[in-house]
């Protein structure tokens, strides 16, 4: 199985601590977890107008060949190239994959953080849901063999195979998705002053920043009482404005952004429900609460640490409401990056939907449904829109 310092020094953590960025193997990755990924998956999918399941594929395709590709070596032969492209995706948390049979045309997953997302949130499901991989091997055997071939999932551990079967195609005549986007030159302006709290933010920063979260023996990374993984921003970024614009033209813009928004706000009080009941939470965050905002504060800085961006409050006077600012959230400069201009209107539907999600879940009562819907936030400002930050105001229903 996976040997976590074997070429650990490739898959080295580079946190950039005034923009809260992480980068590996030359990708800026974000933290989330599997119920998040599972869902916004579902989402895109699920959608009867559009080719969500494309998408993805060629989303991942074109991101992780270009990942691979970093972390491969000059000097690397091919048998060394193929344990890159295992290992990278074993630490970034997605599971094991075994290229074994490869010349037979057979690669086999036996663990994966998107079954384990859909066990969790969509169970039953017959269907193999590992269209991500398909999108990560294809993209992984270009940079590895210059091969362009399709890969397809053939049995799937969510409808009760003993592994995930993968068949490579090599007939294909279409060329290898391509990621292409403009740089764009900002000033990050400067945080005001913290608001008072009884929550050290830098201190959890440093501290998560310093935990070792990448996979285990496994392929996976079981923390904080979730499974994490390190998914570069570029494959968010793409899948969500490729999602848009193709439901855009089937006159379903506004339908696909109020989605996304809703996958965020659940992933907020799922995924921070499950990091408030951690031991690692208990540990790190639980003895700095004394009041219920100190929880919120703390699941800011904990995002911090997760790659979201330098986001903080910036208004909190009740439990009714909350004031966010974001100086450099990944979805805004994911706009101005792939789409080259000023947006008309904000597009932090993650950030937006989590805003929300977290005041449910420190303030609301009940289970997570009862909770889900009784605050609601709104996107004031963006990057994206030639604001110098993102805001985002929340407020109960």
């Amino acid at each position: 199985m996976f040997d976590v310092r074997e070429l650990g020094a490739r898959f080295q953590l580079r946190f950039d601590n005034g923009a809260y960025r992480r980068w590996i193997a030359g990708k800026e990755v974000i933290l989330h977890c599997h119920h998040y990924n599972s869902r916004l998956q579902n989402t895109i999918e699920g959608a009867s107008a559009v080719d969500g399941r494309a998408i993805i594929v060629r989303a991942a395709e074109a991101v992780f060949r270009d990942h691979v590709a970093n972390a491969i070596a000059q000097s690397d032969d091919l048998a060394m190239r193929l344990r890159v492209a295992r290992n990278l995706y074993a630490h970034l948390g997605y599971g094991w994959l075994d290229f074994s049979r490869l010349d037979a045309g057979t690669i086999t997953a036996t663990a994966s953080h998107f079954v384990e997302g859909w066990n969790a949130g969509f169970p039953g499901r017959s269907q193999p849901v590992c269209s991500f991989a398909e999108g990560y091997l294809q993209g992984a055997i270009h940079a590895v063999a210059g091969k362009t071939v399709y890969v397809r999932e053939r049995e799937c551990m969510i409808a009760g195979a003993s592994a995930c079967r993968f068949e490579v195609v090599t007939e294909r005549s279409e060329p290898v998705a391509t990621h292409d986007k403009t740089k764009h030159a900002f000033t990050q302006k400067a945080p005001p002053a913290s608001l008072p709290s009884n929550v050290d933010s830098d201190k959890i920063v440093q501290a998560l920043v310093e935990m070792p979260i990448h996979g285990n023996p496994e392929g996976l990374i079981p923390a904080f009482g979730v499974y994490l993984a390190s998914t570069p921003a570029d494959f968010y970024n793409r899948i969500c404005l490729d999602f848009i614009t193709a439901m855009g033209e089937a006159g379903l813009a506004s339908t696909a952004k109020k989605l996304l928004v809703f996958d965020a706000e659940t992933c907020g009080m799922n995924t921070f429900r499950g990091i408030m009941s951690s031991p690692e939470w208990d540990g790190l965050v639980g003895p700095m609460i004394e009041q219920p905002s100190d929880s919120l504060f703390g699941i800011v800085a904990v995002s911090n640490a997760l790659g979201w961006g330098n986001w903080h409050i910036t208004k909190h006077t009740s439990p009714n409401a909350v004031t966010l600012e974001s100086l450099n959230g990944y979805e805004a400069f994911g706009f101005l990056e792939h789409r080259g201009a000023f947006a008309k209107n904000p597009q932090c539907y993650m950030l937006t939907g989590v805003a929300a999600g977290i005041m449910e879940l420190v303030y609301g009562s009940g289970t997570i449904e009862e909770r889900f819907g009784t605050y609601v936030a709104e996107e004031t400002a963006c990057i994206c829109c030639a604001r110098e930050s993102c805001s985002f105001e929340v407020e109960k229903v």
